[in-house]
């Protein structure tokens, strides 16, 4: 792997299979701090052992090694399991940590709802999707739902089916120490870190309607309402043109197999899991003269925005967005914001964690997204890709 670097930055990029872990570190010795951003992967049953939880052990006795057991700032960016499940997987290690802050996003707060009750109707789909879910795991029917479908479901319904996973992090520290951030024009100082690291918050808006667009109230609500009709009540919406089952399975295996994918609008699937990326914590952080960009799975939506209120800027390091999907960061035409963000004369070093193979039928499809990768090799210093720069479970160091 790489050398570390010879400034005082160190950032460590962990192959978690499709997922996210980041540890920066800066200062020596006693004064050393560390600040480690997310740490999970994808739902099990998403394609090439994308999702297999055994990459968390090796990177958790890592990060203990690493920091001798101290993190200074702990991020969660948002509540998809693969940015959060390695946490609570491996709380035997992070048990035995010292844990300085724990943010979030401002969406995790316990009573965002109803502080915000523009977004409580996406909230209520949200929970129709896991009743909906739930009562096909008991009839035995969501094992057979095509991969694809049940990680998306898994991605965006297992966290409020277990909420363990968000209070074992809540309770790493007391609640003073715990914070729920959005977008705000000051900077926002750590006690941990001390006073000479600079941390921006970028988004998520502290409404996190405005994502919506053209889904408004109404469409939250239309989605809750037709994950929660009866079963007869649907087939009564379907066409009278059904197709005939295929020869390998018995018609009424078919029938009930139709049945649960048609419980799933899938444009609907889609813009919850849409929803919680654009709830993703964006950070900057200023440390000595390094500045390093940590996005989450932020969106076209969430990007818009903050380009609109022209927050963005030239970064030494950044973490792309949504594992390099094509609807992650905006990197072509007016909506671009990937040429806002690389310094010239190719001095940005970017990191794309994800597995290949995993989402993404067709070359346009794929993650990471071939025009994207294009796009940065022809503006950035380095590329790093987790899965080709480490093995499963293991981590590397990249020069600032």
């Amino acid at each position: 792997m790489a050398a570390r670097a010879s400034s005082d930055v160190r950032v460590r990029a962990y192959n978690v299979r499709f997922g996210d872990c980041v540890l920066v570190s800066f200062g020596t010795g006693a004064d050393e701090r560390h600040v480690l951003i997310d740490f999970g992967n994808a739902p099990s049953m998403v394609r090439r052992g994308g999702g297999r939880n055994d990459v968390f052990a090796p990177v958790a006795r890592d990060l203990a090694k690493q920091t001798k057991k101290r993190v200074d700032l702990l991020v969660m960016s948002h509540e998809h399991l693969d940015h959060m499940e390695g946490f609570l997987a491996e709380r035997g290690v992070f048990d035995d940590f010292s844990i300085g802050e724990v943010w979030m996003s401002a969406m995790s707060a316990p009573d965002y709802y109803q502080r915000h009750p523009n977004c409580e109707p996406e909230l209520r789909a949200r929970l129709a999707l896991l009743d909906t879910a739930l009562r096909w795991e008991a009839d035995g029917r969501f094992e057979r739902l095509p991969a694809p479908l049940r990680s998306l479901v898994a991605n965006n319904v297992l966290t409020l089916a277990n909420k363990d996973r968000i209070e074992y992090l809540r309770k790493l520290v007391p609640k003073k120490s715990l914070r729920y951030l959005s977008r705000r024009k000051a900077a926002v100082r750590s006690a941990a870190l001390g006073s000479g690291v600079k941390i921006e918050v970028l988004a998520p808006e502290r409404d996190a309607s405005v994502y919506y667009g053209a889904r408004d109230r109404r469409f939250w609500l239309d989605v809750a309402g037709r994950l929660g009709a009866t079963a007869a009540r649907r087939r009564t919406q379907r066409s009278a043109g059904a197709p005939k089952s295929p020869r390998h399975m018995a018609p009424d295996e078919f029938a009930e197999l139709r049945d649960a994918i048609g419980e799933l609008d899938l444009s609907a699937l889609l813009a919850i899991d849409k929803a919680a990326n654009n709830t993703s914590l964006v950070l900057r952080l200023t440390i000595g003269d390094k500045v390093l960009l940590f996005p989450g799975d932020a969106e076209a939506e969430s990007w818009a925005i903050m380009k609109a209120k022209k927050v963005l800027g030239p970064v030494d390091f950044l973490k792309l967005a949504h594992h390099g999907s094509g609807n992650g960061m905006p990197f072509e035409g007016e909506a671009d914001v990937l040429g806002l963000l690389a310094k010239p004369r190719r001095k940005t070093v970017a990191l794309v964690s994800t597995c290949r193979g995993v989402y993404g039928d067709t070359r346009e499809t794929e993650i990471p997204q071939h025009r994207l990768m294009d796009r940065l090799a022809a503006i950035c210093a380095k590329c790093w890709v987790t899965q080709d720069a480490a093995s499963f479970g293991q981590g590397f160091d990249i020069e600032l």
